[in-house]
């Protein structure tokens, strides 16, 4: 029984050690495009999301997630940012919309359609997903479940 208990750790292991590289290795352009666009980006991991390469990085600290064609063309990121790093458009217009909701999550995201920051904001017996543009428009209001 006991060559059958250390038998399978083993065979655990070896198959843990095989699948743990599953990070994707992307092409020479996408990663000549990475370096021209994010030069001081750290801790980057890459990952295949549909038909984009996915960089997830820390650049000045922050979390940051770049998206690259196959053709290793740069197509967006999204960088997860504080509140009262918005522009003060956005502020305004979400504290004046939701004057008392708790702001959970706020996201950048910027692309060739241009700048605009999704947040996840929750008031006492409602939770949105919002879409807000560089100049403070709210584009769009998504109720979630609580």
């Amino acid at each position: 029984m006991k060559k059958i208990i250390i038998s399978f750790s083993l065979l655990l292991t070896g198959l843990s050690a095989v699948f743990a590289n599953d990070e994707l290795n992307p092409s020479q352009q996408v990663l000549d495009e990475f370096k021209k666009e994010f030069t001081a980006a750290q801790h980057v991991s890459w990952d295949k999301q549909g038909e984009y390469d996915k960089a997830t990085f820390l650049l000045a600290g922050r979390r940051v997630i770049a998206y690259f064609n196959a053709l290793g063309q740069f197509e967006g990121c999204l960088r997860d940012i504080f509140f009262d790093q918005l522009p003060l458009a956005v502020m305004t217009a979400v504290d004046r919309r939701f004057a008392e909701a708790d702001i959970q999550d706020v996201r950048e995201i910027t692309n060739a359609e241009g700048t605009h920051y999704r947040l996840t904001i929750e008031t006492k017996n409602k939770k949105y997903s919002i879409k807000v543009g560089a100049t403070g428009n709210i584009d769009e209001i998504v109720k979630k479940k609580k």
